[in-house]
């Protein structure tokens, strides 16, 4: 019999090894939470933390064309990938506090070894045997990263040349769009003196950065603060306060949830003290669910709620996980899962004729109550009860919103398998259970079974497992731990944007520039 261990095979096996990795959403239950803020915030993602690489791209784009009269793919991706490290050596030089900066640890790096010349070249040049480079992605962080987020602006595009080559280039300036890449580029160019850009143009040509010319390029380069009195500064506004896709040209099909999400933060800001604090903002979007009639207010509702449900979800994914670890050994599945579900039980102090519906009446705690007896030395069923009154509080509290919750998330286009609505309405059907019967079949058909599907999903074709248990003959071995983890919606990448163009000042406060955001 083949004998697997660690994702080795220590016995004979026909078959390649399988490669466990950590993985992330093991239950599949964040894609809706995805798809919400995708929807709400587009052309920002969680790795765009930088306003002014958005014009730096667009003037580097445009600064190529100017310069190189031919190119291809190669040389283009060459050019962007040493002007990228360019950046991060002179950002980590002079300003090194600043995070989200592209290329920024290997910059680091090189800086520790006190050399007077920096070799782009050799940092930055994809060329076959050198990988000791910044980035690994062909065509640097701005193919990775930002591109993506920027066409969706409609800043960039990629297209093929008389060659054949598929390049990037900028967009011209279109009656309908507030900013064109163009546009950007030009007031970026502003910005710089032509002694200046001959000697950033010769730092990547040569591919050598000296020392010496530091100090001289943060000054027109420096990527985390924009000039309020700049053209630049009132173009960034009015590409994030444009529609959310500027491309699109039938006025029904426009959208503004970016723009309306960020007149939101900033009007909660200025009922909180001045304190900008996004977490407010969901926690009132979270309360108000559909009585404020605004639609993103609504999404955002969407979105907290199906956050509330996937981390109840993955805290009773822990606690089932934590508890198979003390077990030291494998263990026969529906006995673990009885066991264990009985402990769950206890835990709640209630008798075995206690139905599921007077269980949930009877929660007196709120969510954020709920959350707040989360402990690093909570024991497994701790953790696991906690879960599991979360997800009875998040039903009691939005049961009379289910119907329109759904319409909503399949009308918006958001509504992803695994979804809080469908999650919260099978709840339905088990109220007049007793809770331990309860308990026993969502840990079987929710935890368990959920997370053997997601995990054969994701490993597709390939040989990269993400399975935290094994299960063989009907007996559950364990592999690895998973708690309980939020998903980030964007949220502290807006965050970095409004603090780039000091709408937030370093103490996390909204400053008196807000109004020129807020009131357009």
């Amino acid at each position: 019999m083949a004998v697997l261990q660690k994702g080795n095979s220590i016995s004979p096996f026909w078959g390649e090894n399988i490669n466990l990795i950590t993985g992330l959403d093991p239950l599949g239950l964040q894609v809706t939470s995805e798809a919400t803020y995708s929807t709400l915030l587009p052309g920002i993602s969680n790795l765009t933390n930088r306003l002014r690489y958005y014009g730096f791209y667009c003037w580097l784009i445009n600064f190529y064309f100017q310069k190189e009269k031919k190119g291809n793919q190669t040389e283009q991706y060459r050019f962007i990938r040493r002007a990228e490290l360019m950046i991060a050596i002179i950002m980590q030089s002079e300003r090194p506090e600043i995070t989200q900066i592209t290329g920024s640890l290997f910059a680091s790096n090189l800086i520790k070894e006190s050399i007077d010349n920096y070799d782009l070249a050799a940092g930055a040049d994809k060329d076959k045997g050198n990988e000791n480079v910044y980035w690994k992605y062909a065509s640097g962080a701005f193919g990775q990263y930002y591109f993506g987020a920027m066409s969706a602006l409609s800043l960039v595009v990629r297209y093929e040349n008389d060659e054949g080559d598929i390049i990037f280039n900028i967009t011209q300036p279109h009656p309908k769009q507030k900013v064109s890449g163009k546009q950007l580029a030009d007031a970026f160019d502003e910005g710089l003196t032509e002694e200046i850009k001959t000697l950033f143009y010769n730092c990547i040509k040569k591919g050598k950065l000296s020392q010496n010319n530091i100090s001289e390029l943060i000054e027109y380069f420096a990527i985390d603060k924009v000039n309020p009195e700049s053209i630049e500064w009132k173009l960034y506004v009015e590409m994030l306060l444009d529609k959310d896709y500027p491309s699109k040209e039938i006025e029904e099909d426009f959208t503004f949830h970016r723009r309306n999400t960020i007149a939101s933060l900033l009007s909660t800001a200025e009922e909180n003290n001045q304190e900008y604090n996004w977490y407010v903002y969901l926690d009132n979007c979270y309360e108000q669910k559909f009585k404020n009639i605004e639609n993103t207010n609504i999404g955002w509702y969407c979105y907290q709620l199906n956050e509330y449900w996937q981390f109840a979800c993955g805290l009773i994914f822990y606690g089932t996980l934590q508890y198979l670890e003390t077990l030291h050994r494998e263990e026969y599945l529906p006995k673990f899962i009885s066991d264990f579900s009985k402990l769950i039980n206890k835990e709640s102090k209630t008798n075995e004729a206690t139905t599921l519906e007077n269980y949930i009446t009877n929660i007196d705690k709120t969510e954020i109550d709920l959350l707040e007896q989360i402990e690093r030395n909570n024991t497994p069923q701790e953790n696991a009860k906690i879960g599991f009154d979360l997800l009875f509080k998040l039903y009691h509290n939005n049961k009379e919103q289910l119907p329109q919750l759904k319409e909503y998330l399949s009308r918006n286009g958001i509504i992803r398998e695994g979804n809080v609505a469908d999650g919260l309405f099978a709840i339905t059907n088990h109220l007049q259970n007793d809770l331990q019967e309860f308990i026993s079949f969502f840990i079987h058909k929710n935890i368990i079974y959920r997370h053997q599907m997601v995990a054969l999903r994701k490993m597709g074709n390939g040989t990269q497992a993400t399975n935290k248990f094994i299960i063989e003959e009907q007996m559950i071995r364990l592999i690895d731990t998973f708690p309980a983890r939020w998903t980030s919606p964007r949220m502290n990448a807006l965050r970095n944007l409004l603090y780039d163009l000091q709408v937030i000042n370093d103490e996390g406060n909204i400053t008196e520039l807000h109004t020129k955001i807020a009131y357009q």
